[in-house]
């Protein structure tokens, strides 16, 4: 049983143009972003972006087959998310502060206590004690404004606030998103070649996948009871 607590649903964030490559000068209320848990009035809005990341270049076997072609549909997504709760507490979601029906960026999360959708642990299986970063995304209108950074560190702390002491990811090669997570402290421990490359194919213009991995710091009142 799991008995810790669930990360904060809403923060305020700041931009940081030193966290990203890209950022302007610029510096007013409608660049504030709030990173908030999924809830069912932006399913939509997560599913599209989930589904143009997909159609990113990435296609099932070896890229022949894109993802355009099928891509998630209603029902998929809210089998998943409509079921359970801790699902939707556990997948971040960046708005914008101005316009809160814009979704901006997504950070979908899991460990091994929750339940998972169709082919979801196909390329990674998490263990006890961990938190797997399943996808993160940021809209291209939002980039360079340190959304990915905060949604990282929201990612983090949900994980820490139930208790898991560490962090991992898969990273696609030639994905430059590489760079922040390395800068946030993250390593390599294993590469994936073949089934990253028959599910996903070579959306950078190579083939395989590289697991990386971060240890937390967890303070005792977020350990599970």
């Amino acid at each position: 049983m799991t008995g810790a607590a669930a990360a904060p649903t809403t923060q305020k964030i700041a931009r940081n143009e030193d966290e990203e490559e890209g950022g302007d000068e610029k510096n007013d209320k409608t660049d504030e972003i709030l990173i908030e848990s999924l809830t069912e009035k932006h399913f939509d809005a997560a599913r599209k972006i989930e589904n143009e990341f997909l159609g990113g270049g990435k296609g099932f076997c070896f890229g022949l087959c894109p993802y355009t072609l099928c891509p998630m549909g209603r029902g998929e997504f809210e089998g998943v998310y409509r079921k359970s709760s801790d699902r939707c507490l556990t997948y971040g979601l960046a708005i914008q502060q101005h316009d809160q029906s814009r979704v901006v960026g997504i950070c979908k999360v899991r460990d091994s206590t929750q339940p998972v959708g169709f082919g979801e642990n196909a390329l990674h299986k998490p263990k006890e004690g961990e938190m797997y970063l399943d996808t993160m995304v940021v809209t291209k209108e939002a980039r360079g404004r340190g959304v990915g950074t905060q949604l990282m560190n929201w990612a983090e702390d949900t994980a820490r606030s139930r208790g898991r002491t560490k962090m991992t990811l898969g990273v696609v090669n030639g994905n430059p998103a590489q760079r922040l997570y390395e800068r946030k402290g993250y390593i390599q421990v294993d590469s994936v070649w073949f089934l990253s490359s028959f599910m996903l194919g070579r959306p950078n213009g190579a083939f395989g996948a590289i697991l990386m991995e971060k240890q937390l710091v967890v303070s005792n009142d977020h350990h599970d009871e």
